[in-house]
């Protein structure tokens, strides 16, 4: 027997809009997803948060640093200075150096010397026939002696440092002088310099470019 059964539009249409609700529902974000997102977004936010304050404190404390290792390096340096009490003893501790040039006067056995640098008295005293050192230091010698007239053909001239012979020569018998003689010599405070003749000779030439005993001072550290 067959039957038939009467399906009013309506209720099909009632249908369809029911199960296309029940397909949207599916698709939009639960409670849960809508719990996640905002923790995730307060993690990133947490995150951006912590590394802007790393930074900061990174070159805060990197800049304080350098200042701490200036100002712990600045006294050493400072202590290194020296103060010199003159300038003309600012520049041999410089390295600058100083010159004295001495003319011959008179001689017999020993040559006596006067000084022809201004303000060499600080450096080097003259007493009589002596010329007495007065700082320590490096000293380049040079010395040339030349005779009017020679007597002897073993006419000798030392160079002597406390009765001890730094530098000899002796008088060329056709230019009559020692050609220059020369040396350098680490020479203490109170010693004394002189020139000897033998044998003795008052024939000496006090031309200064033919006689003259030249002493550059250097400051010894």
């Amino acid at each position: 027997m067959l039957v038939l059964t009467y399906v009013h539009p309506n209720d099909t249409l009632t249908e369809a809009q029911a199960a296309l609700s029940s397909a949207i529902g599916l698709t939009m974000p639960q409670p849960t997803q809508h719990f996640l997102i905002h923790v995730l977004l307060l993690w990133t936010t947490i995150l951006s948060i912590f590394q802007v304050v790393v930074i900061i404190l990174f070159f805060t404390d990197g800049h304080h640093g350098l200042s701490q290792n200036s100002s712990a390096v600045a006294p050493e340096r400072t202590m290194q200075f020296h103060t010199p009490s003159s300038s003309s003893e600012h520049e041999l501790l410089l390295g600058k150096g100083k010159m004295v040039t001495f003319k011959a006067i008179e001689a017999t056995s020993k040559i006596k010397w006067v000084a022809m640098t201004p303000n060499s008295e600080g450096l080097i005293s003259k007493e009589g026939e002596s010329l007495t050192i007065k700082k320590d230091g490096y000293y380049f010698l040079n010395l040339q002696v030349t005779l009017k007239s020679q007597e002897s053909d073993d006419q000798s001239v030392s160079l002597m440092w406390n009765k001890k012979v730094l530098l000899q020569g002796w008088i060329n018998t056709k230019t009559r002088s020692t050609g220059l003689l020369g040396k350098v010599e680490v020479l203490p405070a109170g010693g004394t310099l002189e020139v000897i003749m033998q044998p003795p000779t008052n024939y000496i030439n006090d031309t200064e470019s033919l006689t003259h005993l030249d002493i550059i001072y250097m400051h010894k550290p």
